[in-house]
């Protein structure tokens, strides 16, 4: 028998050899029936989590609502973008034709298409987003929370 056979046959990992049952520690105060659980301090109620995503929902979808749009400027040698506007106010024209400087009426109404577009897709997003957090907000206002006694039973 060569030695690579011998090692691929034996046991790698050596298993603890148990000599008494482990029992689990009882905290100060219970009864021993149920050990106390370590997350339950550090962890949220299904409640608090659902209002933390539903904040952040609304939060999110507001940032994303009033933050500029840009696109990419005229000038291939240097890297420019372009404000377009944000979802709330739409395409800023004055604001697009100060950004791209000098150029026609064509190359800016190509512009004001391609900020309808980017501007549309960050509706797509956005909104949705806002209203999703603050219809969850609303909710969490209007269920009414499972009473404090039924919890522990």
């Amino acid at each position: 028998m060569n030695p690579e056979t011998e090692i691929a046959t034996q046991p790698t990992v050596r298993e603890p050899v148990v000599t008494a049952p482990v029992e689990p520690p009882v905290a100060a105060g219970t009864s021993g029936a149920e050990p106390a659980d370590p997350l339950a301090a550090i962890t949220l109620r299904p409640r608090a989590f659902a209002s933390v995503l539903a904040v952040a929902g609304l939060l999110l979808g507001l940032i994303l609502a009033l933050v500029p749009v840009h696109v990419a400027g005229l000038d291939d040698a240097e890297q420019t973008s372009v404000s377009c506007g944000n979802t709330i106010g739409g395409v800023e024209t004055p604001l697009l034709a100060e950004g791209l400087g000098s150029a026609d009426d064509a190359v800016l109404a190509t512009y004001v298409g391609t900020c309808q577009q980017a501007i549309s897709t960050r509706l797509l997003f956005a909104w949705p987003m806002f209203f999703a957090g603050m219809l969850g907000i609303v909710w969490l206002g209007v269920v009414r929370r499972e009473p404090e006694r039924l919890r522990s039973e």
